[in-house]
Parts: structure tokens; C-alpha cells; sequence
């Protein structure tokens, strides 16, 4: 059997690069295999060979998705590969977005199947659970780089696999991350007599796995009331897409998963400056003419005089919340409040578009 040509994706560090020092390194290839990639090959025993590894840095994937797409699509075919195998990223949230977003990028644009690992709950598995591509498998692994032996050991497996052209299975029983929907099968009972049995397990307290599973979100306690306002220092945070002027950070309109904060010391109102309003959900016209209304630093002055609370941050946060996955969002917000809290600001008002 021919061997099958891939191509590897991993980060900087994966690469050999660096830490975070290293991460606006742009996209590079090599034509070896490189990390990671070197022991995945080892353990597919010659149904794969690693025709080209790339690397990127974590920054440098999100803030140039669209151009690091194309560069690989290009290099994929170039170099005719089968097939993509990333990471695995564990934990890593930047990390697991980009081989997600590499993943679904080269399943739809070459129809070649696609293998990464990560951690259950790298924010990575939300984008995957979203696309549910059937050419994109997601090898559940630890959150700590620890468990990269055994990550890759069952990525190779399902790799041989998938090269030899056996058919994949549910993913209850092949191992990889459910995507969220339901394939055909033929089975002895029809769907009454399965959901009697699924009842009787769970009335008897038997293990028993439903068909149907139903996400929900947990719940985010209310933080208690500020003590003594008139001493809090304040920030804003914005989803109505004001950015600065350009776009320099290279936002999206939809779909966004990044963040920048954008000072207006010294300003008493948005007009005092320009901006962009980088945003697909709702007419910015208004937004372009008077950014005031997305980031109310013009009110927020006003009642700062009047000594309604102690401070305001110097910045302002924005991101553009479009059609954003929630993940996404969940990992935005966790980078921001822990910016937050080494600055030392109370309170937040959050604007609504």
C-alpha cells in the first residue's frame, strides 16, 4: 500500500520555536517532520509519511487567520496530501481554535480527512461540536502536555485507519469527540422499546447513555454589589465592533475570536478620535458617525464628574460578538477579566449593541 502523504499542523512551541516570546511567528513550513509529528509517524508504522510540517504562532493564527488558511490550502496542494493531522493541543485554547479552524478549513476545501486532539474542555471542542464535519475527528486527551504519549498513540490508530479505508464508527465506540449528530444504523429495537429500556436503567439506577443528549450552559452566579461605588474604578467593555481606526488587529464581523482594549485617556468623548466599526449584525453607519454609542465615554465623563464612582479605566475593551461561538466568547471573557483584575479595576459596564 502506497503511503498516504500528510501534512502535520502544531504551534511555535510545538515547532521548537519558543513560549509565548514566539508566538506572532508567522506560518512556516518544513519539508520533515517536526515535534510531535516525528513520533506520529513512528507509530503508524509506514501507512503515513509526513510530507511537510507546518508551525505558527498562536497570536499570529488569530490575528491573520484568513492569510495562514490560504498559505496552507496552497502548500496542501502543492505537496498533494491526504490528509491533516494537528496538535494534539490539550488544554490550550488558541492553540485548539487554530486546529480546529485548519481542520474544517482543509475537510471542506480538499475533502481530505482531518485528525487533532485535544482536552473535553479546550474551547476548541465547541467550534468542533459546530462545524460537525464527518471528515474531522477529535481525539479527546488530558489538559496537561503530560499525556502527549497516549494522545498520540490513539490519534495514529484512528489515522491507520482511516488511510486503510475502514469505515469510522459512532463515537461512543470509536473514541473521539462526539460532533453532535446522529448516524444511521441499523439496529434490533425500534426507538419506543429503546427509550422504555433507557427509562427502566435510569428509574434502577443502571448506567445508561441517552441518544438524544441535550447541552446546557452552567449557570454564572451574580457577583455581589460593590461595597462603596464612589471609590470603584470602572472599565468598559464593548461587543458593538469599535475598533482602532483600520482595523490593525484584524477583526472579523462575524465569527470573532479575539480581543483588544483601546485607550481613550485623556478624551471626553469617542468623537475625539477615529475609529472603525467592524461589526455584520446590525448597521454601522450610526455607530461610524457617533462611536459614543457603542463605548458611552461622553456619559460615563459626565457622571465621573459628578463623582458617581471613583474612576475610569484608561481603555476600553471590544470585540466584536457577532454570530460568535460561545466558547469562544467563554475564553474571550476569561482573558479579559484576568487583564482585569491585574489592573486592579472593581467594576464593569457592559454595552450592549
Amino acid at each position: 500500500m502506497a503511503l498516504r502523504r500528510i501534512m502535520y499542523y502544531v504551534n511555535q512551541f510545538f515547532g521548537g520555536i519558543g513560549g509565548e516570546d514566539k508566538a506572532d511567528v508567522p506560518i512556516t513550513f518544513r519539508e520533515e517532520a517536526v515535534g510531535p509529528a516525528r513520533r506520529f509517524q513512528e507509530l503508524c508504522q509506514g501507512s503515513l509519511e509526513v510530507a511537510v510540517t507546518a508551525y505558527c504562532g498562536d497570536n499570529y493564527f488569530a490575528e491573520h487567520e484568513s492569510d495562514v488558511l490560504a498559505s496552507i490550502l496552497e502548500v496542501a496542494r502543492k505537496y498533494h496530501v491526504g490528509m491533516l493531522v494537528a496538535g494534539p493541543a490539550f488544554g490550550a485554547g488558541r492553540y485548539g481554535f487554530a486546529c480546529v479552524e485548519i481542520c474544517h478549513f482543509l475537510n471542506i476545501s480538499l475533502n481530505i480527512p482531518c485528525i487533532s486532539g485535544m482536552s473535553v474542555e479546550s474551547p476548541g471542542v465547541e467550534l468542533y461540536k459546530q462545524y460537525k464535519d464527518k471528515g474531522v475527528f477529535l481525539i479527546p486527551t488530558s489538559e496537561a502536555v503530560s499525556g502527549m504519549g497516549e494522545a498520540l498513540s490513539k490519534m495514529a490508530r484512528l489515522a491507520s485507519r482511516v488511510v486503510k479505508g475502514e469505515t469510522i464508527g459512532a463515537a461512543p465506540g470509536e473514541g473521539y469527540i462526539p460532533r453532535g449528530f446522529r448516524l444511521d444504523a441499523v439496529v434490533d429495537k425500534c426507538g419506543a422499546e429503546r427509550a422504555v429500556d433507557i427509562l427502566l436503567d435510569k428509574l434502577a439506577g443502571r448506567a445508561f447513555a441517552t441518544e438524544i443528549p441535550i447541552e446546557t450552559l452552567e449557570g454564572i452566579p451574580v457577583a455581589p454589589p460593590i461595597a462603596n461605588l464612589k471609590d470603584a474604578r470602572l472599565a468598559l467593555v464593548s461587543t458593538a465592533g469599535v475598533v482602532a481606526c483600520g482595523n490593525p488587529d484584524g477583526f472579523k464581523t462575524y465569527g470573532n475570536t479575539q480581543w483588544r482594549k483601546y485607550s481613550f485617556d485623556k478624551m471626553n468623548s469617542m468623537k475625539d478620535a477615529s475609529w472603525d466599526v467592524y461589526h455584520g449584525g446590525y448597521n454601522t453607519v450610526f455607530m461610524h458617525e457617533n462611536p459614543n454609542y457603542g463605548v458611552p465615554l461622553d456619559v460615563c465623563r459626565e457622571i465621573e464628574k459628578e463623582k458617581a464612582f471613583g474612576k475610569l479605566y484608561p481603555f476600553f475593551y471590544s470585540t466584536p460578538g457577532n454570530m460568535a461561538l460561545i466558547s469562544a466568547m467563554q475564553a474571550i471573557s476569561r482573558e479579559i477579566l484576568k487583564d482585569m483584575k491585574a489592573e486592579g479595576i472593581d467594576g464593569v459596564l457592559l454595552v450592549s449593541t
